[in-house]
């Protein structure tokens, strides 16, 4: 699947025209950036506040002219729950619903449309995400623009300095559907001549190998959880690309992943954390010192279990982030169970956008089942996290599939959850699987963390 029409070139040429900004603000000093963060802030406050109904009442009791990070504590925090319960009176476009969202996601889910866009400038997506916990969230023009450049401008700037010709070939290795943000935006480029081509995640390793190995990809963008399998292959002997820039996202990467990697084709990764609420939070440059803050984009809060802020990286439990761009669906203070560990080093590519040392856990790992079948976690997530009815989900390994716990919030057929499940499996390489399908009051926890762990592997 390549996403292509009129609509989308004119998007793409929209952010190739905005790039070379964004550029520009890597040479910012930290008070620059501090001075356009907090004109944005307060901006962001004073939109969502006149403009969306629930954040008038959420609001009521602030003032954004006077809003500051330090008096940023005093919004609530919001949760993904916040966000679905209250959907309609968040977004500030009143011919926004979440029933029609949800009504475009199963009409290009079961291909009743060909229309990437909803409403002529809007992405809908639905996520599952690494928590279970199904959100819908929606991208205008601008932030979508917005979300590109961010994401792109360091190795736009970095490729510059060191790639000023030469062929390119992005293979995209994402999500399988397109109501994932993945392949939406993974399939960018700053360099509009490049040749893509796009893989689903779930596609059996096999065949992907086979495919990369005919479209000799310069660059790669994929999943965390992807790389070191491929990478595996190219030491094998299997895979045989010389890729000189791969992008991983969407997961924690590994220290032996990035090892792998280096083995295989003598690179470092450029990594990138962020979530399709606000886009990414952290970007990797081509010095690998950490992953730089979007400071320009996002207030990124580094909090403990009580939403209290902290350095200390044993007291981080979670992340508060407000997206400084978003006017369709403002997001202020969104609560991101990851645990994001920041640096007190610059990086010593000049730029004084802050560094993130690592991100922790949240790392699905994959199934691995015999003759040497591995399925991403993607393969459920994708049919889980897509069902409207479905609140929350759980998914434990089995000898030959899985047993699949969920949460519904109303009336849900297993027959055809099952049957979507199947096939996933199926495409992915799993013969007949088995599947065992349960709606629970409840989802075990860890007895001592009170964590959650969605998806559990078999016992070795």
């Amino acid at each position: 699947m390549i996403i292509d029409s009129p609509k989308r070139r004119e998007h793409l040429l929209a952010i190739a025209s905005r790039l070379p900004e964004h550029v520009a603000r890597l040479d910012w000093s930290a008070q620059q950036i501090a001075r356009k963060r907090q004109v944005l802030l307060r901006e962001t406050v004073a939109w969502a506040k006149s403009h969306s109904p629930w954040y008038a009442e959420r609001l009521a009791e602030i003032d954004p002219e006077t809003m500051t990070e330090d008096t940023l504590h005093e919004i609530p925090v919001m949760t993904k729950s916040d966000v679905m319960s209250n959907w309609d009176a968040i977004v500030t476009d009143k011919r926004l619903t979440l029933e029609g969202c949800n009504a475009h996601i199963q009409d290009k889910l079961r291909g009743r449309t060909r229309d990437y866009y909803y409403l002529d400038d809007y992405e809908v997506f639905a996520t599952g995400g690494s928590s279970g916990s199904r959100g819908v969230f929606v991208w205008g023009w601008d932030e979508f623009i917005e979300i590109a450049c961010v994401t792109f401008r360091y190795q736009y700037r970095d490729e510059s300095m060191h790639f000023s010709s030469g062929r390119r070939v992005l293979a995209v290795i994402e999500a399988g559907e397109i109501v994932h943000g993945s392949p939406f935006l993974f399939s960018v480029t700053p360099h509009p001549d490049a040749d893509i081509h796009w893989f689903p995640a779930q596609t059996p390793m096999s065949q992907l190998v086979d495919e990369l190995n005919s479209a000799q990809p310069t660059h790669i963008n994929c999943f965390a959880s992807s790389l070191q399998e491929l990478a595996g292959e190219a030491l094998s002997g299997r895979l045989n690309i010389r890729p000189r820039h791969v992008a991983t996202n969407s997961e924690p990467l590994m220290p032996e992943a990035r090892e792998a990697a280096s083995k295989a084709w003598g690179l470092e990764i450029n990594n990138m954390w962020g979530c399709v609420e606000v886009g990414h939070v952290g970007i990797e440059c081509d010095r690998h010192e950490g992953m730089h803050m979007s400071d320009d984009a996002v207030i990124t809060e580094f909090v403990d279990a009580d939403d209290r802020p902290t350095g200390d990286p044993e007291k981080i439990a979670k992340v508060l982030v407000t997206s400084l761009f978003n006017r369709v669906q403002p997001i202020i203070r969104y609560e991101l169970t990851d645990i994001a560990i920041p640096s007190d080093r610059p990086c010593s590519c000049g730029a004084a956008f802050p560094l993130i040392r690592e991100v922790r856990g949240r790392s699905d790992d994959a199934f691995r089942y015999p003759a040497g079948v591995s399925v991403h976690p993607l393969v459920f997530r994708t049919p889980l996290g897509q069902h409207p009815m479905i609140e929350q989900y759980q998914v434990q390994q089995t000898p030959n599939g899985a047993a699949i716990r969920v949460i519904s919030r109303g009336e849900l057929d297993l027959g055809i959850l099952k049957r979507d499940l199947s096939e996933a499996l199926k495409a992915a390489g799993l013969e007949n699987p088995d599947l065992e399908l349960d709606v629970v009051e409840a989802l075990e926890r860890h007895a001592e963390t009170g964590k959650l762990k969605r998806f559990i592997p078999l016992k070795p």
